[in-house]
This record gives structure tokens, sequence and C-alpha cells, in this order.
């Protein structure tokens, strides 16, 4: 509403403003599906503008898998009894979701040092919507990443025998992996005054690396190591991405890789609340 002058009487003048269809309460379900998308589209546009993220992303674990198969394929196939890629595309694919989800760290510490996940608290949205969104990117960047591994690895010689179902399993697999592992590094970034808490995370999953089933059987490490190589959540999720591309058995591999992702999401999910709205509270 406005007004205007008429011989020297105010009369109201109304404005005609468009209806607000796109609103909804702050605290709807409405308001939290589409607070969750923008916040999402917004990561995901940073992300692709960002060299270093593409290439930790994308680059990265692709020329890691070729990588592995020129300089260890041949010694680790003879050694083995059996071919590599079986064991080592897997394991780079998770290994790419989990690296990821460091360099995502390092950018939600970013956003707190520079406040504007103190802008973002605020603002007349969804208090839920960021971590929703940050969650939605962080399942794309997964999906991508496993896939972009997964048709590399096809050039080698990995390859899908359960078809388009197993495809199916295998991403679910490395998103329930992925994710939980991405709730903890948010805690982490979150709550940790260290500020290089996030890269001795990328230290610790790079030494994950080199202790678990993807290249070699557990069998093959020493006596007292072959229960730690065995169990780790790492080997875990490799097996049971194995287990669902060649149609071996999957409930072995498959439970303890439910057991340690959902048991880390849990236990980190609220420190991650609490420690979002700790930092964006932080003044």
């Amino acid at each position: 509403m406005s007004s205007r002058i008429d011989d020297g009487v105010v009369v109201g003048v109304r404005m005609p403003f468009p209806d607000r269809d796109a609103w909804a309460p702050e605290a709807t379900v409405r308001a939290l599906v589409r607070c969750s998308r923008i916040q999402c589209e917004r990561i995901l546009v940073k992300w692709v503008k960002d060299p270093v993220t593409l290439l930790q992303s994308l680059l990265f674990p692709a020329l890691m898998v070729l990588l592995f198969w020129l300089v260890l394929d041949r010694s680790v196939t003879d050694h083995a009894g059996s071919s590599s890629v079986f064991g080592m595309v897997p394991m780079v694919a998770l290994i790419g979701a989990m690296s990821g989800a460091s360099i995502s760290g390092l950018g939600l510490r970013r956003e707190v040092q520079s406040g504007l996940l103190t802008k973002t608290w605020t603002l007349p949205v969804h208090r839920a919507s960021a971590m929703v969104g940050r969650l939605a990117a962080e399942t794309v960047r997964i999906v991508v990443t496993v896939s972009a591994v997964l048709l590399v690895g096809t050039i080698i010689g990995f390859r899908i025998s359960t078809g388009v179902l197993g495809y199916a399993a295998i991403i679910g697999v490395a998103l329930l992996f992925g994710l939980s592992f991405s709730m903890m590094v948010t805690a982490m970034a979150l709550l940790s005054r260290d500020s290089h808490i996030v890269e001795w995370t990328a230290i610790g999953t790079n030494l994950a690396m080199f202790f678990n089933t993807g290249f070699v059987p557990a069998d093959a490490y020493p006596q007292w190591l072959q229960p730690i190589v065995r169990y780790q959540p790492l080997s875990c999720a490799v097996d049971a991405i194995r287990a669902f591309a060649d149609g071996g058995p999957i409930v072995g591999p498959l439970l303890p890789t439910l057991a340690w992702s959902v048991g880390v999401a849990v236990i980190c999910a609220g420190p991650a609340v609490v420690g979002y709205r700790v930092a964006a509270t932080r003044r």
C-alpha cells in the first residue's frame, strides 16, 4: 500500500505486488525442501567453479584407477590369483567419496570463518536446510564420483555382471558409506578449533587405502593385522561392492558395512547439529 496527494488529501493507492505463491512458514516441510534445494544448488555451483574440487572429485580418482592398474595389476594379480580390478576399482571409488568429503569439510570451515554460516542462520529460512542441502550436494557428488570411477574401471576390465540392479546396489553402498563419513567430517569441521583437523582426516583416509582388502585378500597381511584389515570399514564396503558386482555372497560383507555406516552416522549426527548451531551463532 502506498499513497498519493489528490487536492491536498492523501489517498491510498494499492500497489500490484505479486502473490507469495512460493512462500511458506519457516518451520514447514515445504520450506525445508525448498530451502534445502537452494542450498544444494549453491554448493554444487561452488564446487563446479572450483578447479581443486573438480580435480579431487573426478580427475584424481580416475587417474588413480589407471595408475594402480598400470603399476600394480600384474604383481597383485599374480600374488592373489585373480584380477585385482575387482577389488581396486571399488576401493578407489570409496576413497574418492571419502576424499571429496574432506574437501567439502575444508569449504565448510571457510564458510564458518568468513561468517557465511552466521548470515545463513539469520535468514528467514528453515534452520535445518543448510545441513540437509549440504547432504544432498554430497549425495550428488558421491554418485558422480563413483559412476566416473566405475566407467574408467570398465576400460581396464571391471564388470558388473549383475546388471542395472547391481549398479544401483553399488551406488547405494557407496552413498551409505560416503554420507556417514561426510557426517563425521562435518562434525569435526564444525566442532574442532584446530584448523588442520580435516587435513589430518585426509591423511587417515590415505593410510586406510593401504590396509584393506582392495588390493589383496586379508590373508596376505601379517596374522596379527588380519582382523583389523578384514573388519575395518573400508574393507567391508569394498567386499560388499565386489559381491554386488560379481554376484558373490552378499550378506557377510554387507552387514558389517551397514553396521559401520549407520553407527558412524548416528554417533556423529548429534555433534554435527550441535556444531552447526554453535558455529552459526558464534560472535
